[in-house]
């Protein structure tokens, strides 16, 4: 399948560090420490638990790069205009999933692949937004993407509404794993606040010792007698190993046994593993490429094709991320966004082009179930240039989860979002 170039952004001032590189460890990217030039040593403090976040939650965001075409994913079974709209890529009503459980709801449905997704909406345990996005039509993915994780339309996207977040609650925590990332590149939400980005556990248990303990240490304590040590890395350093051990522990199964093997799923499992085992992890990133679905995009009922695959990816590696952290579930939540969904019509190559208003989903932890904000249908007449009318800005969903869930006042809403209405009263009751 042909697609188009997905504009995939990485943040600004990214260095790279080797840490314990060998012909079978990939490299570690250390982000605002290697740019530093120091290495990471974390004290058992910092490890178990010493200025943990206020709220003891964690935020996962999952991007889908290359826009997700939400008519398919989440479609509206229940418009008039959904089948002449889609033709012979719409979901079939025999083949859908549906919405069931306490906020059952028949005019929705899932795609066919979307058995996980499908479950946990039925347990109560999924808000979807059917109409979310940007508040101006941008169908470039540089553009979309940019000021997406900008989180502004105003700034110079020298920061991200996530590092902005961070920064401005940096007094709560300062745990080195606060905010982390797995697939190696800082995306841009993240920009101003040294985030700790890998490829994967094996990696991150490298970052701080490397395959030389004492020659490691060593540099370390020669660099903080010089005063070199980075000023956000002041409070991780320390000299005890067995602190190590505990993110070595961790870093020895790649993958357990039915763990999706997926982009996704290998980004996820390391996530839900720091989760489970209870380090403080505020903010998490992962994403998916793959999105952009112009041709051959395949039927709903066609496992082979594109738009399947993509969500039985997508629905594999959430349920498995759920099913592993246990206990820990009530404490976090996922959202899932896309730069902006589809066009209403397909397209002669039998995929679908840029559109506008995507399903934004928030999952987990504290969610208020149910299908929230109001659809604006697939007539004619409610259609914007061709696209599915935006009813809700998705920093108003993300205002009310960094509010309900992780605490963050009306103070640090306008930070995070600087020119943006945050008010309680543009919620949509998501999540409490």
């Amino acid at each position: 399948m042909r697609t188009e170039p997905q504009g995939r952004l990485h943040g600004g001032d990214e260095s790279e560090a080797r840490v314990g590189v060998g012909p079978s460890r990939r490299h570690f990217l250390v982000g605002a420490a290697a740019a530093a030039g120091t290495t990471v040593v974390l004290s058992r403090s910092s490890l178990v638990g010493a200025a943990a976040p206020t709220t003891g939650r964690s935020l996962v965001v999952i991007f889908l790069r290359g826009g997700a075409d939400g008519l398919t994913l989440f479609p509206p079974l229940g418009d008039p205009a959904y089948v002449s709209r889609r033709g012979a890529l719409r979901v079939q009503p025999g083949t859908a999933r549906s919405l069931g459980g306490p906020a059952a709801n028949s005019f929705f449905a899932w795609h066919p692949r979307a058995v996980r997704l499908s479950g946990l909406y039925n347990d109560g345990r999924i808000a979807i937004v059917p109409a979310a996005g940007l508040p101006h039509i941008n169908r470039s993915h540089f553009d979309a993407q940019l000021t997406m994780e900008a989180g502004s339309f105003g700034l110079a996207h020298g920061t991200g509404w996530a590092g902005r977040w961070l920064t401005a609650t940096n007094a709560t925590s300062d745990h080195v794993l606060r905010s982390i990332g797995f697939g190696g590149t800082t995306p841009a939400s993240l920009r101003g606040y040294p985030s700790m980005m890998a490829y994967s556990l094996g990696d991150l248990s490298l970052l701080s010792w490397g395959p030389n303990r004492t020659q490691v240490r060593a540099h370390q304590t020669e660099r903080m007698a010089q005063g070199g040590t980075h000023p956000q890395l002041s409070n991780w350093t320390g000299t005890t190993l067995d602190t190590i051990d505990s993110l070595a522990t961790l870093g020895s199964v790649e993958l357990p046994t039915g763990w999706p093997d997926t982009p996704l799923g290998r980004r996820l499992w390391p996530v839900a593993r720091l989760v489970e085992a209870g380090f403080p992890v505020e903010f998490a990133h992962a994403e998916l490429d793959g999105w952009d679905t112009h041709s051959a995009q395949g039927t709903p009922d066609d496992a082979s094709g594109s738009m399947s695959q993509l969500v039985s990816q997508l629905d594999g590696a959430i349920g498995a991320f759920f099913d592993r952290i246990g206990a820990r579930v009530n404490d976090t939540t996922v959202v899932v966004m896309s730069e902006f969904g589809r066009r209403a019509e397909v397209n002669s190559s039998g995929g679908t082009d840029h559109g506008t208003a995507f399903p934004m989903m928030v999952i987990g932890g504290g969610v208020r179930p149910g299908v929230m904000g109001p659809w604006p249908g697939l007539a004619s007449s409610q259609l914007v240039d061709d696209d599915l009318r935006l009813m809700v800005d998705y920093r108003s969903v993300l205002s009310e989860v960094l509010s309900r869930r992780l605490g963050a006042s009306s103070g640090h809403l306008s930070t995070v979002f600087p020119g943006f209405s945050t008010s309680p009263s543009s919620w949509l009751n998501v999540c409490q």
